[in-house]
């Protein structure tokens, strides 16, 4: 949260965030926090993508769980990975978010680690987006949200 109000107080328009500096200001943070800027690697592969403040700050809570999800949970025994993240048109309308490691994945037998909180908080703050939200198990998690772009008033 920090990190956006900083972002609106640098910028021209204080009803958007560029999302892009967004995220890898925020994960350069987050991996600094985990002490895990050796181990593991973010790519954001995106082009530049303005929100407005009421979408970008769900969208940062739900990236910010799902990074912190993959540091926890994808990577066990020190090994090295990769987390992937982008934010890209679909059409001039919707927006699709994703989030991917390539990590061991979720097994579907496996008996879900931690209380749970983080996937329900995911799910609410897609549903506040009007998102949908898709999981795969893909050489790691791939977790997308498409929502739609809200338009300015």
């Amino acid at each position: 949260m920090g990190i956006l109000h900083q972002k609106l107080y640098q910028s021209e328009h204080l009803a958007f965030i560029e999302m892009k500096n967004y995220f890898k200001n925020l994960c350069e943070n987050i991996l600094d926090s985990y002490n895990e800027t050796e181990r593991i690697a973010v790519d954001i592969d995106m082009k530049e993508v303005e929100l407005d403040v009421d979408t970008a700050v769900p969208v940062g809570l739900i990236v910010n769980e799902l990074i912190t999800n993959s540091l926890k949970y994808a990577f066990p025994d020190s090994k090295k990975g990769e987390i992937k993240l982008s934010l890209e048109n679909v059409d001039n309308d919707h927006l699709s978010l994703t989030i991917s490691d390539n990590g061991v994945g979720k097994g579907l037998e496996t008996k879900a680690k931690g209380t749970g909180f983080g996937t329900q908080l995911v799910g609410l703050l897609a549903r506040q987006i009007d998102g949908k939200l898709e999981e795969k198990n893909e050489n790691g998690m791939v977790i997308s949200i498409n929502f739609k772009r809200q338009k300015a008033a």
